[in-house]
């Protein structure tokens, strides 16, 4: 657009230098018109023949010069529609060697698949065969093994008599051993009696004895009574006889010792007679033990008689038991022989009934080998009969794709023809609309040979360095400090010494008034700069096109509001500077009623602002959303290389792959196999190549989500101040009114200051850091793409730094902007993805990844609609070279947080 408007200009001065050459006199003076006419008629004559010969060569000039400008025009149109053509035809040759690619390597892996099927129909052939042959061998097999088995069934039955005729004799020899065990039992029952019949004799015999020698002691006992009887009773004859001694000795003695002997005499005497009573009992009782002690030995010898009668009983029932378990143990010997017999003649039984069962199991083993071998055959014979079918089906797809393998082979070299033809057809409009304008460019220089030009004067350059908008951004630095600093403390001074009753040592009125009048005249500047901002937007052509009609459409509404809100700020600025001047006079109501409208006016602009940033906030948050939605998620957002070094690569690779396609597609026997192989490794490389680009868009993604970000939170942290200072103006007026007693209207006025202010110092402190790092690293945003106008890029060397006292001093400059820093680097980058082919700088960028840029466009509110263009417009736009700096600038704006 700025490249059309610069056209239309030319074109203006030229005409107005055609018509100042017509209509005007030329450059000389009035008196040397005048001294002119007063010339011979010759002379005038002569120099009106000058003259309009002058005037052909001027109209001659401008003809050449319209007339080489419009070949330029449409040459550059020619450019343009080449290289959309070249473009197309890139993508086309991209897409249908990728397709060209995919057939053939499907109709390659058809290929292998048939030859593996065909390999599967001589297998299947040879198993087939083979299966055939084991299955004349397995039923050769039933028949050898039905003959055995029969052979062995015969032995069974054998084997079955002999096995019962032996079992009939070991019945018999179990019913002797039974008769032979009967008659041990008998036997040994008989002997049992009788060695019990024995043991009851041998206990009555022991008891015999025991009774009778129970007997002999007590005879001996009865016998050592008389002993001891008689002992005592001659003791007792003895005493007897003394005691009669002793009597007759004491005769002659006293009455009592006589009579004491006397009775000694007669004890003795009655125990002799005791003693002698108990001797004769003694020999009694002995005499009759003795008798006892002979009847019971005898009954002792009795019974020892009918112990040894027992003892030869028990004898004789003992050689009988001895006698039958000898028949027993002839009997056992006999089963034993027996049971041999019939084990042997059982086990021959199971040894042929065995081998009737082997017969069997090998005949049915046999007969399910002669089944098996039957049903591999048929299953050979299917799988053959499948793998006929598999080769065919394989055989008619590997055709299938090679004939789209050829067809997209044709299309691309084709493909690729039209765009070496567009390349050469872009070039050659190209060059011939570089000569077309050096033309015009000639041509333009012979029209304004007669115009001086235009050198600005000293009050234009004035103008320039202090018009409204440097005069502004001058002032703001000022008008921060002392709105978010002096003024909200110097009130605050003022609230303390009113409750002091004492003059203020800060805030005074002079200061106010100064103060004021300072915002005051900043607000008045701004005020002018949205107003001629506003009528410039209202005075914008309906039919403006480009990034003019879309700013001419924000200027309406952001401009529009921006008056209104400085209109509100100037006239409560003039309420300051008017109460600050009433203050200094004395006059009370004058301060009162400032006071009360700087309240007003304060809410009320405030009141704006937030709703600005509200619908702000809330319109980023859209952007922001829209952006996050779009954004690539299958790559990293990553920067690796130069973008420009990628897309110069990208068409080195890609005039390659053309050059390869074309003599590919010229091939009548096909591509060679080094030929697929040198065009595979070209698109792994365009694929790869392809890649780098859109991890490149996905950081320029992230970082556009990023700036919304930022402004999201700066947009939330001003309507937060603001908010804040709403509260205080309405707490100004209420205060005012006597209604709030309480310093809360400047504690709240300032913690609304203290909110706005920081964010104004970290807006600000940004700014002068990004100014100063763009002098000391100068090359830290470097471009990375060619600039409009540039056929080459230039990689950047060793990176200079700036001296720190420059980067100080650039800092501080608030009236100077950044002319290449990170978001213009982004907005290059962006436009250099989404630009179309006749830009240079988009020449190499494929379709795909142009289009996933331009819906980063539309993101970003860089739409048709909003630039006043249509789809076919908007296209046209991206597509013109000499838009790329309106456009490249227009996406930073967007772009900006």
């Amino acid at each position: 657009m700025a490249a059309l408007q610069a056209k239309a200009g030319n074109r203006a001065v030229t005409t107005a230098i055609q018509r100042a050459t017509v209509t005007s006199p030329g450059p000389e003076t009035t008196d040397e018109v005048r001294a002119s006419s007063s010339r011979t008629p010759e002379a005038a004559a002569s120099s009106a023949s000058g003259q309009a010969q002058g005037e052909q060569q001027q109209d001659d000039a401008a003809r050449r010069k319209q007339v080489a400008e419009d070949e330029a025009k449409d040459l550059k149109k020619q450019a343009g529609t080449a290289a959309l053509t070249r473009a197309d035809a890139e993508a086309q040759m991209w897409r249908k060697t990728g397709v060209a690619a995919a057939a053939r390597k499907e109709a390659t892996a058809a290929e292998g698949e048939a030859a593996r099927s065909r390999d599967k129909t001589d297998a299947a052939e040879r198993q087939r065969a083979e299966a055939e042959g084991r299955e004349r061998d397995w039923a050769e097999q039933v028949e050898e093994a039905e003959k055995a088995r029969s052979a062995a069934a015969t032995a069974v039955s054998d084997r079955t008599g002999d096995e019962t005729a032996a079992g009939t004799r070991e019945a018999e020899a179990r019913e002797g051993l039974a008769d032979a065990e009967a008659e041990v039992q008998r036997c040994t029952e008989e002997a049992d009696t009788a060695a019990k019949e024995l043991a009851a004799v041998e206990a009555e015999v022991e008891r015999r004895r025991k009774k009778a020698e129970a007997a002999a002691k007590e005879l001996a006992d009865a016998e050592a009574e008389v002993e001891r009887c008689t002992k005592e009773s001659d003791d007792a004859v003895e005493a007897h006889r003394q005691a009669e001694a002793s009597l007759e000795a004491l005769a002659s003695a006293e009455d009592e010792a006589q009579q004491q002997a006397k009775q000694a005499a007669e004890a003795a005497h009655a125990a002799v007679e005791t003693w002698a009573t108990a001797v004769t009992t003694a020999k009694e009782q002995v005499v009759a033990l003795q008798r006892k002690a002979e009847k019971r030995q005898g009954k002792v010898e009795a019974e020892e008689e009918r112990q040894r009668e027992a003892q030869a009983a028990v004898e004789e029932r003992d050689d009988a038991v001895r006698s039958a378990v000898t028949g027993v143990e002839e009997a056992q010997s006999v089963l034993q022989d027996r049971e041999r017999e019939f084990a042997a003649a059982t086990r021959a039984r199971e040894d042929a009934e065995a081998t009737l069962t082997t017969r069997e199991g090998t005949k049915a083993a046999a007969e399910q080998q002669v089944s098996r071998a039957a049903a591999d055959r048929e299953r050979q014979e299917n799988a053959k009969a499948a793998a006929q079918q598999e080769v065919a089906r394989f055989e008619a797809t590997a055709s299938a794709h090679r004939r789209v393998e050829k067809d997209a082979r044709e299309a691309a070299g084709a493909a690729a023809r039209v765009r070496q033809q567009a390349g050469q057809d872009e070039a050659a409009a190209r060059e011939g609309a570089t000569e077309a304008t050096k033309r015009a460019g000639e041509a333009a220089g012979q029209t304004e040979q007669t115009a001086e030009p235009e050198k600005p004067g000293r009050l234009k350059r004035f103008s320039k360095a202090f018009g409204f908008t440097n005069l502004k951004k001058m002032g703001d630095p000022g008008d921060t400090v002392i709105l978010r600093g002096t003024a909200p403390s110097g009130a605050a001074a003022r609230a303390a010494a009113s409750d002091a009753h004492r003059a203020p040592a800060f805030g005074t009125p002079s200061q106010q008034v100064f103060e004021s009048s300072h915002n005051f005249g900043i607000t008045a500047l701004g005020l002018g700069n949205d107003s001629r901002g506003l009528v410039s937007a209202l005075k914008t052509p309906k039919d403006t096109q480009g990034s003019a009609a879309h700013q001419a459409d924000k200027d309406k509404k952001g401009k529009s509001a921006g008056v209104l809100t400085n209109a509100t700020m100037l006239a409560g600025d003039g309420m300051k500077v008017g109460g600050g001047a009433a203050t200094k006079s004395g006059i009370v109501e004058g301060v009162t009623a400032a006071g009360e409208g700087v309240g007003v006016t304060t809410g009320l602009f405030s009141v704006g602002i937030g709703a600005r940033e509200g619908r702000a906030i809330h319109l980023t948050s859209q952007k922001r959303d829209a952006l996050k939605k779009h954004a690539l998620k299958d790559v990293e957002a990553v920067r690796t290389r130069t973008l420009q070094v990628v897309l110069d690569r990208l068409g080195a690779v890609n005039a390659e792959l053309v050059d390869k396609a074309a003599a590919e597609s010229g091939s009548e026997a096909g591509p060679t196999a080094e030929q697929i192989e040198s065009l595979d490794r070209s698109r792994a490389e365009v694929a790869s190549l392809r890649t780098e680009l859109r991890e490149h868009l996905a950081s320029a993604q992230q970082y556009a989500i990023h700036k919304q970000d930022n402004k999201i939170i700066k947009r939330a942290v001003s309507l937060g101040g603001n908010v804040v200072r709403t509260a205080g103006g309405i707490l100004v007026v209420i205060t005012l009114a006597g209604t709030l007693a309480t310093p809360a209207a400047p504690a709240v006025g300032a913690t609304g200051a203290a909110v706005l202010g920081s964010l104004a110092a970290y807006k600000g402190g940004k700014g002068g850091y990004k100014r100063a790092e763009s002098v000391r690293h100068p090359d830290k945003w470097r471009r990375t793409t060619m600039a409009q106008g540039d056929t080459e890029f230039t990689e950047a060397g060793e990176e200079q730094k700036g001296s720190g006292w420059r980067a100080a001093l650039e800092a501080v400059k608030v009236t100077k902007s950044i002319e290449q820093g990170e978001r213009q680097l982004r907005a290059q980058e962006i436009y250099a993805l989404a630009a179309g082919p006749a830009v240079p700088v988009g020449r190499n960028v494929p379709e795909d990844i142009r289009a996933e840029a331009r819906g980063l466009l539309l993101d970003l509110k860089c739409d048709p609609a909003r630039r006043n263009e249509n789809a076919k417009e908007w296209n046209d736009s991206l597509n013109d070279p000499e838009q790329q700096e309106d456009w490249e600038k227009y996406i930073a704006k967007q772009l900006a947080s």
